[in-house]
Order: C-alpha cells, then sequence, then structure tokens
C-alpha cells in the first residue's frame, strides 16, 4: 500500500508549498541521510553544531554503560534525529548501502574507539566498498556526547579492537 505524507506551510510564509512524498520520495529521503548527496555531506561539515575530529576524544576509560545505552539509543533513532542504521542495518551488520560493524573489519580505520570516532566525525568521502558516501556524522549535526556514544556503541558490537 502506497501512503503519501503531506506537509503544508503557512499560508504567510514565502510562497506557501505542498510537498508529497510516495514511497519513492521517501526512499530518497533515507537516501540524503545516509550520504547519497555529496553537496549535502560538503555543506554538514562546516554545520557549527557539529565538532572537528580534535575537538572530541574517547578514551576506553570513558565508556560506561550508560553511554554504551545512549550510543544504542542513537543508532537507532530513538534519540534526536540521527538514524545510523538506516544504512548500516539494525544489528550493524552490512546492508547494500553501509559496511558491517560488527565483524571485526575495518574499511576506513584501525576500529579502536578514537578511530571510530574520527570515522563518524569526518566520514568517508572515497568509499572502499560501497558505493554511498557517508558524510561527516552521518550527514546531521551530531552533538559531541552522541558521537562519543555512538562510536561506545559500535566498537562494543563486537568488532572494535
Amino acid at each position: 500500500m502506497r501512503e503519501a505524507i503531506t506537509m503544508n506551510h503557512d499560508r504567510h510564509s514565502a510562497g506557501g508549498f505542498r510537498i508529497a512524498l510516495g514511497t519513492c520520495g521517501l526512499t530518497a529521503f533515507a537516501m540524503l541521510g545516509c550520504g547519497g548527496d555529496a553537496d549535502r555531506a560538503e555543506q554538514s561539515a562546516g554545520t557549527p553544531a557539529s565538532a572537528g575530529p580534535a575537538q572530541v576524544r574517547l578514551a576506553a576509560s570513558d565508556v560506561t554503560p550508560q553511554l554504551i545505552a545512549l550510543g544504542d539509543s542513537v543508532y537507532h533513532g530513538l534519540i534526536g534525529v540521527a538514524s545510523c542504521q538506516s544504512c548500516h542495518g539494525p544489528q550493524a551488520t552490512d546492508t547494500s548501502i553501509g559496511p558491517n560493524l560488527s565483524d571485526g573489519e575495518w574499511l576506513h580505520s584501525d576500529g579502536s574507539l578514537q578511530e571510530i570516532l574520527t570515522t563518524i566525525q569526518t566520514g568517508v568521502m572515497t568509499p572502499k566498498e560501497f558505493t554511498s558516501i557517508m558524510p561527516p556524522y552521518g550527514g546531521i549535526p551530531l552533538p559531541p556526547e552522541h558521537a562519543r556514544a555512538v562510536a561506545a556503541y559500535v566498537h562494543g558490537r563486537g568488532g572494535g579492537r
């Protein structure tokens, strides 16, 4: 069954517009969040809400069960607007869009906590095995604590070193 989502802007806004998204539109919207738009990735890299790699650090001593639980919630889209699972799958196993994050094989880092965090922060602009890029922070501004939490969660899925 095909459903449409319709959003109406206030009549007083510039020109007022209506957008209807069907199945194809929702798929395209999901692809943008997973790295389907290189221009958006370049824009998100300069977003004031996102911290650069040198600003956010993560050490094993920083990882707590609460940080991992927060990372689980952010990864699965339950907190904030991130949804890493849309590209990496709900179990962090590979999909057709992004690589497996739980098998110990790292394509763009050494699998350490800090390298996983750095990959989240900088994104993957030249993927080795997949055609879709990963914009910095997955294409959305992530608070530093959420980025650290996702890195701790992914590391704890069994694939980190």
